[in-house]
């Protein structure tokens, strides 16, 4: 078995590897200058700013809609984690209530909702009083 591994080895020469290693470095830099990216402000209530730990984060992101927008700040501020977006990832989590520059999505076309530059994002958690 071990002259097997050596010839897999033997075969495999660093130069390969190397030219390998820097086609696909090139591949990933050119996807990331064509990959838009889209800088948001996004504002927090309630406890989901207690969460981020800010009012107002401006974002950098190179989500399209807003319901990928949800799911990379669901990642970022683990304590967003399952708040933002429903389990099945198909609606709002609850009665959160998100805004595109002061319009509700759900008005638009809710997590499809497409995001664009210098966007202002209101999240809103539900809230029970009485």
């Amino acid at each position: 078995m071990g002259s097997a591994d050596s010839v897999v080895t033997d075969r495999i020469e660093p130069p390969f590897l190397t030219a390998v290693l820097r086609r696909s470095t090139r591949r990933l830099q050119e996807t990331a200058r064509r990959t838009p990216r889209v800088q948001l402000e996004c504002v927090f209530f309630g406890p989901f700013r207690d969460a981020v730990g800010t009012k107002t984060v401006h974002y950098e992101t190179t989500a399209e809609a807003v319901g990928d927008l949800l799911r990379e700040l669901e990642a970022e501020f683990s304590e967003l984690d399952g708040e933002l977006v429903a389990a099945d990832g198909s609606e709002l989590a609850g009665d959160t209530v998100v805004t595109l520059d002061k319009r509700n999505v759900t008005h638009i076309d809710g997590l499809d909702t497409r995001l664009r530059e210098d966007a202002v994002i209101r999240l809103v958690p539900s809230v029970y009083g009485g």
